[in-house]
């Protein structure tokens, strides 16, 4: 499924891939995944290139080559802070024991994706399979995905990325789309995670139609903006279809007035 948009000035978006991908994988014991270990899984993956002879190990972290980036995988002998947690896994609707599980940890691992350039997609690639493979190879009962602010079950974190690809993108993993009721009983739709793509949030203050109509559609427009890298000029209008035609702007956001984000009247 593809959006239709006329061209025009193209979102705001960074020129590279110039921020760190971020990742914190709680554990039940404080215990760092073995180096040979973990790039032997990633050097298994089609698509995947590390680095063998880049590995540097300091006290309980080790960095390495991965790609055009450089990997890097520390633990820490705490928990994540609560505050960090408490919201996303409140609102996990995918993961009802979010809460109960995160609580428990007593350590985790920091995983980072550090460079300066790439293609933010195939980063977010590339990263998906780090974390996965961090948590395969620790006793993990979570995972803090850091660009969404999301939690997410380990075991079904690393299902998922068995299957990603650039025609398979896993946006439930790296985004969340938060909808809400308003007090008269529409819905609104905010984004976390667009950011981390150079791309400006994405929000429906207000629509008549069924959550997951609402939901469903948000997902397809992240997709195509995410992949397509679409000229989408302030004030036209976008859809999944030649018909569909809903109206885009830039705004400010109906939570943070100094944020910009890009509206959508659906």
């Amino acid at each position: 499924m593809t959006a239709t948009c006329p061209s025009g000035n193209p979102l705001p978006q960074s020129p590279g891939s110039t921020h760190p991908l971020l990742a914190m994988v709680a554990l039940k014991t404080p215990s760092l995944p073995l180096a040979t270990a973990l790039l032997g899984s990633l050097k298994a993956i089609p698509g995947i290139a590390v680095d063998l002879g880049s590995v540097q190990t300091k006290d309980e972290s080790f960095v390495f080559g991965l790609g055009k980036d450089h990997a890097a995988i520390a633990l820490l002998p705490a928990p994540i802070p609560w505050s960090n947690l408490e919201g996303p896994c409140a609102t996990a609707w995918w993961w009802p024991e979010a809460t109960e599980r995160m609580k428990g940890h007593r350590a985790h691992v920091l995983v980072a994706l550090v460079g300066e350039t790439g293609n933010p997609v195939q980063r977010h690639i590339t990263f998906t399979h780090l974390t996965a493979a961090v948590a395969s190879h620790t006793d993990a009962v979570g995972i803090y995905w850091g660009g969404g602010r999301l939690v997410h079950d380990p075991q079904a974190f690393i299902e998922e990325a068995q299957n990603v690809s650039p025609a398979n993108l896993p946006l439930s993993l790296w985004i969340d789309f938060r909808v809400e009721t308003n007090d008269d009983g529409s819905h609104r739709l905010f984004t976390t995670g667009m950011k981390a793509f150079g791309k400006m949030e994405i929000e429906i203050p207000h629509s008549k139609n069924k959550p997951v109509d609402v939901f469903n559609f948000a997902c397809s427009i992240a997709d195509y903006v995410i992949t397509n890298n679409p000229n989408i000029e302030d004030g036209h209008t976008m859809g999944r279809s030649a018909t569909e035609k809903i109206r885009a702007t830039y705004t400010p956001s109906m939570y943070d007035s100094t944020i910009t984000v890009l509206r959508l009247d659906f």
